[in-house]
């Protein structure tokens, strides 16, 4: 397994964060017609992807060698490893709820940004005070920047044909 984390947890978690967008695009593009531009949902969706699985990678990792430390006996519970846990469960938290704004937005239960903004800025504020520590902590804040392209162009404004009535709908 320290063989994978050496050299094949980063090309992993790439194409993770490449196909987690493609996929959900998909299903929202086959759910929502003409009424979303793919590429825009592919943009919005990419932060949060990006986010949800470095995080998973991160816990992970940093799981699987406190197990690995403590069969070999030398795992010390310390607050170095207390708040890498707790930023990636944050970070994961955050990028879970941005998800979830985020698929609401294409879905068109929601007319608003602000959410999305706000958990945007939240991830910003967690991160960017780490950067002068590791310039790691600047990933997350770009996956961010990335998902702002897809926010405003996500919904087509689809005009509604006058005099037709759809199933769902009675006729005045």
């Amino acid at each position: 397994m320290n063989k994978f984390f050496r050299e094949y947890v980063d090309l992993t978690a790439l194409v993770i964060i490449f196909l987690m967008p493609l996929l959900l695009t998909v299903v929202i593009k086959r759910k929502t017609k003409k009424q979303t531009r793919a590429a825009a949902v592919y943009g919005l969706l990419f932060g949060p992807a990006g986010i949800l699985t470095l995080m998973f990678f991160h816990l992970f990792e940093n799981t699987y060698h406190a197990v690995d430390n403590a069969i070999a006996g030398t795992f010390a519970y310390n607050y170095h490893f207390y708040s890498m846990m707790l930023m990636g469960i944050l970070l994961a938290s955050l990028g879970t709820f941005l998800i979830k704004a985020c698929w609401q937005k294409c879905m068109g239960r929601t007319g608003s940004n602000r959410r999305i903004f706000l958990l945007m800025l939240l991830v910003a504020i967690v991160c960017l005070p780490l950067l002068p520590i590791t310039s790691l902590s600047v990933v997350p804040v770009v996956c961010c920047l990335i998902s702002l392209t897809g926010v405003y162009f996500v919904r087509r404004k689809v005009k509604l044909l006058e005099g037709v009535v759809f199933p769902n709908q009675t006729a005045d």
